[in-house]
């Protein structure tokens, strides 16, 4: 499942994400007509009721709630998205790149010290270089997708 977020969604678009989620974020993309770029399988998530009403043909959720977990849960719940869907961590919360494991050696220097002398395990984005760990947000993104249910319930509220 992939996304494209309008640019008041950008926290829901980094939690998707962290979730494992292809995600274009508006805000991010200097393309003029932003949905009329991207991909036509990719889901539009909005809270614009002109993108609604333009869209409405294409995959569309309509997202009401203001705050960011609630965003993903309604995203969950409409589009039947279960645990076997999740792939926490795997992408660039920056540019939406798939991430790899790199060794601790080839990022010494480049996080901080207490940093590497406290973790054994790094992941690196090819593209932007940024570096991830196993910090404080990590051990939180993880109890929130533990709220996710196992099994898929797809609902057809839209």
């Amino acid at each position: 499942m992939r996304f494209a977020t309008d640019t008041t969604l950008g926290k829901l678009g980094r939690h998707l994400r962290a979730a494992g989620f292809d995600t274009l974020c508006q805000h991010q993309c200097r393309r003029g007509d932003f949905f009329d770029t991207v991909e036509a399988d990719r889901v539009i998530l909005t809270r614009t009721t002109a993108v609604k009403v333009r869209f409405k043909s294409r995959p569309l959720v309509f997202i009401r709630n203001n705050d960011p977990f609630q965003q993903m849960m309604q995203v969950v719940r409409e589009l039947g998205i279960g645990q076997s869907d999740l792939r926490p961590f795997s992408r660039c919360l920056e540019c939406n790149m798939v991430i790899s494991q790199v060794g601790r050696d080839a990022v010494r220097g480049r996080v901080p010290d207490y940093v590497w002398q406290r973790h054994q395990t790094f992941h690196a984005c090819g593209k932007c270089r940024r570096i991830y760990w196993a910090g404080s947000h990590h051990d939180r993104m993880c109890n929130r997708l533990a709220a996710i249910p196992r099994q898929k319930e797809k609902t057809h509220e839209r």
